[in-house]
C-alpha cells in the first residue's frame, strides 16, 4: 500500500474505523513499514472524546468510514493538527465533498516507491489510548520490538501451520485484535475479517471458510454455542484454535465449546501496556482442567516465554504464595512508557516492573489468579 512521501517516523495518524475492514489492517501494516504511526480510535466513544484524543496524539491525517463523516465534521473546528481527511466505503459521496478524500483516491496519488524512512526497533509501532479509571485516556507507545517480542513469546503456546486462515471479529481498535492481525502476518497466514461480531455470521465462517484460528472473548463464544440454532451440527474440520481473553471461561461453556467447535482453546492475560500478552493457559492448561483440576479454570494461566510474575504489597514488597497483591509483571513486552506523561510513566514501571493495577495472587505453580482492581 503506498503511503505519503516524505513520512518521518514520528509522524502519527489517527484513524477512526467503526467497524472492521481490510483497510485497518492496511493502516497497520503501512504504517509499520513507513514509518507512520496510527493511533487507533475507539468508535464508541463521543465526538468530543475523538477530539481530545486527535488532538493529543498530534494526528496529521484522519481516516473514518463513511458513518461517522458526520460525527467527524461536527468536531472539524476543534481538531488542532489534522490537515488531511480520509474517508472509507464513501462510495456515494463525491471525491472531495466536505473536504473529504476517497480511500483509493489517495491510495493511487501516492508514489509506489518503497518508503525510504529507516525503522529501528525502538520505534513506535503503534499508539493506543487506554480508557483507564480516572481523567483523560493515557496514550500508550508500543515499539517494533515490544510487538515483535510479544509475538514471539505466544508462538510457543499457540503454534499456526504456515498458510492458516485467521478469523478477525474483536474490534480492530482493541490490542488483541491488532495483535491478532500481526500475529497472522508473523506466520505467514491471511484474515478472514468481519466488520462486527455476528455470532451467525461468525458460526457459518469458523465452520464454511476454512478458519484454523479465531480470537473471541468468552460472552463471544457463549453467544455463538446457544443463540445460533444448529451449530451443533455443524462440523468445524478446519478450526484448530480458539484463544480468548478479558475473562475466565465457565466449565460449562469450555466443555460444549470443545466438542462443538472441536478444537482446543488457549487463554490469555495482559493489558494494552503489555503488548498486550503477560501470561498464557496453554492447550494442556485447558485439557487437565477438564480432566479434574476445576479449579484452573479460575487461572489466567502463567508467565509467557521470558516474562517475570509478581505480587506484590503496598509497599513493593513481593508476597508469599496464594497472598492478594497487586499483579506486576516485566518483560521485553512491556511499553515505552505514556506519551506525555512523565510522570505516570515513572509510577507505573517503576522499579523495572509493569504495574498493572490488577489484584491477584499466584500459587505454587506459577498459575496467576486476576482478583480485582486494586
Amino acid at each position: 500500500m503506498p503511503l505519503p512521501a516524505p513520512v518521518s517516523r514520528r509522524e502519527t495518524g489517527s484513524h477512526s474505523f467503526p467497524k472492521n475492514s481490510i483497510e485497518y489492517m492496511y493502516m497497520y501494516y503501512a504504517g509499520s513499514k513507513s514509518g507512520v504511526v496510527p493511533v487507533p480510535l475507539n468508535y464508541r466513544l463521543a465526538s468530543g472524546e475523538w477530539a481530545y484524543i486527535i488532538n493529543d496524539s498530534q494526528a496529521k491525517m484522519l481516516v473514518a468510514s463513511a458513518e461517522y463523516l458526520a460525527g467527524v465534521d461536527g468536531v472539524r473546528g476543534e481538531l488542532e493538527t489534522v490537515d488531511q481527511f480520509v474517508s472509507v466505503g464513501a462510495s456515494g459521496q463525491a471525491n472531495g465533498a466536505g473536504g473529504w478524500t476517497d480511500f483509493d483516491t489517495w491510495v493511487n496519488t501516492q508514489s509506489e516507491s518503497a518508503p525510504l524512512e529507516e525503522i529501528f526497533a525502538g520505534d513506535d509501532i503503534f499508539q493506543k489510548y487506554t480508557s483507564g479509571t480516572t481523567g483523560h485516556p493515557k496514550r500508550v507507545l508500543l515499539t517494533h520490538d515490544s510487538l515483535t517480542a510479544n509475538l514471539v513469546q505466544f508462538a510457543p503456546d499457540a503454534p499456526m501451520p504456515a498458510e492458516h486462515r485467521t478469523l478477525v471479529a474483536a474490534p480492530l481498535y482493541h490490542i488483541a485484535a491488532a495483535l491478532n492481525g500481526f500475529y497472522a502476518m508473523y506466520h505467514g497466514g491471511c484474515l478472514i475479517i468481519h466488520e462486527n461480531f455476528d455470532p451467525a455470521a461468525v458460526v457459518k465462517s469458523l465452520d464454511e471458510e476454512k478458519i484454523s484460528w479465531g480470537v473471541l472473548v468468552p460472552a463471544m463464544i457463549q453467544a455463538c454455542l446457544v443463540a445460533v440454532p444448529g451449530v451443533e451440527q455443524r462440523k468445524f474440520f478446519d478450526l484448530e484454535l480458539i484463544a480468548y481473553g478479558g475473562s475466565p471461561i465457565a466449565e460449562e461453556t469450555l466443555a460444549k465449546g470443545m466438542e462443538v467447535f472441536n478444537c482446543d482453546f488457549v487463554q490469555v492475560y495482559g493489558q494494552t501496556e503489555l503488548s498486550p500478552i503477560a501470561t498464557v493457559m496453554s492447550v494442556a492448561d485447558h485439557r487437565r482442567a477438564l480432566n479434574g483440576n476445576k479449579e484452573l479454570l479460575l487461572s489466567a494461566g502463567r508467565a509467557a516465554l521470558g516474562t517475570d510474575l509478581q505480587i506484590v504489597d503496598e509497599e513493593d514488597n513481593p508476597v508469599p504464595a496464594g497472598t492478594m497483591g497487586e499483579i506486576c509483571v516485566r518483560g521485553p513486552q512491556m511499553m515505552k512508557g505514556y506519551w506525555n506523561l512523565p510522570e505516570a510513566t515513572a509510577e507505573a514501571m517503576r522499579g523495572g516492573w509493569l504495574h498493572t493495577g490488577d489484584a491477584g495472587t499466584l500459587d505454587e505453580e506459577g498459575y496467576l489468579f486476576v482478583q480485582d482492581r486494586v
